[in-house]
């Protein structure tokens, strides 16, 4: 799941990254390598009990390095060059220990189930591999205040669910249907149907009801955007969060038909988004000066 959100969004990264220092970007490309080589274990693992196993044994093996990069073990015991850049990341920035490893129990939940039953228990994967990551990039940013993480929490939640949205069919095409079971069944679909690539009014129902809690999340969060006292140095993940809202507007305007269509926006908008939302954070953090 991290792999593909980082692939197809890192074009929306790129206009706000420039306004970073070179420090800022090498640890942001640590903790986005981290990310890949803890989803890769769990994605492209052999098939069977054998590569469940295996995928175990080797999220355990980072989960070892990440508790002795935080507790200050020597380099020479650190093993991979990644893990080197991930630990000059961790000490440069104070990056916390519990995100880390919350990323690994976020991908291992992909070891052990396909669907979800509720918007609860989703919510609580979608903390792990999305709203953690947020939470590591933010005092790489330089704000890490509570209404920071509070931000951060939600808009990763807020992408999490509009990725999800928008790749229904492919998810279900890889044996996953993220969209949970409860909302399913109060439009009379279940996972069988995403599985077979159902679309109709039932459909449109569920992803509709979906799609109001990936809105309610970005809400939540540019409420504590507000908060915040210097919202610029939020600037690259606010890009990317309205990039995202422009998207989920997308999947609404062609009516959730995710099986056929791909929602996405052209260069032009994501420039126009970007431009916008530096402008609006700048005037927020004048307001507040």
């Amino acid at each position: 799941m991290w792999r593909r959100l980082r692939t197809r969004s890192s074009s929306n990264f790129q206009f706000a990254f420039m306004f970073l220092t070179p420090h800022q970007r090498q640890a942001l490309e640590a903790v986005y390598s981290y990310c890949r080589a803890i989803d890769d274990i769990v994605d492209e693992r052999d098939a069977g009990p054998a590569g469940i196993r295996a995928a175990r044994e080797q999220l355990n093996e980072w989960r070892a390095r990440i508790e002795g990069i935080v507790h200050g073990e020597g380099r020479e015991a650190l093993g991979a060059p990644l893990v080197g850049r991930l630990a000059d990341a961790i000490h440069r920035y104070q990056l916390r220990e519990a995100p880390l490893l919350e990323i690994i129990e976020g991908c291992e939940m992909d070891l052990e189930r396909s669907t979800y039953s509720t918007p609860e228990e989703l919510e609580r994967y979608c903390y792990r591999v999305a709203s953690c990551v947020g939470l590591l990039c933010i005092p790489i940013f330089g704000e890490d205040g509570p209404e920071a993480r509070a931000y951060a929490q939600h808009l990763g939640l807020a992408l999490q669910y509009t990725n999800i949205l928008r790749d229904v069919g492919e998810d279900a095409q890889r044996g996953r249907v993220y969209l949970p079971a409860t909302i399913l069944a109060q439009h009379g679909l279940t996972a069988g149907e995403i599985f077979g690539g159902k679309y109709d009014a039932r459909f449109i129902g569920a992803a509709a009801q979906f799609a109001a809690l990936a809105e309610r999340e970005y809400r939540l969060a540019w409420d504590q955007l507000r908060l915040v006292k210097a919202p610029l140095k939020l600037v690259p993940a606010e890009v990317m969060g309205r990039t995202y809202y422009e998207i989920l507007r997308e999947i609404r305007r062609f009516n959730f038909d995710v099986f056929l269509r791909r929602a996405s926006l052209r260069r032009r908008v994501k420039l126009r988004v970007a431009a916008v939302t530096i402008a609006r954070n700048a005037v927020q953090q004048s307001n507040l000066q």
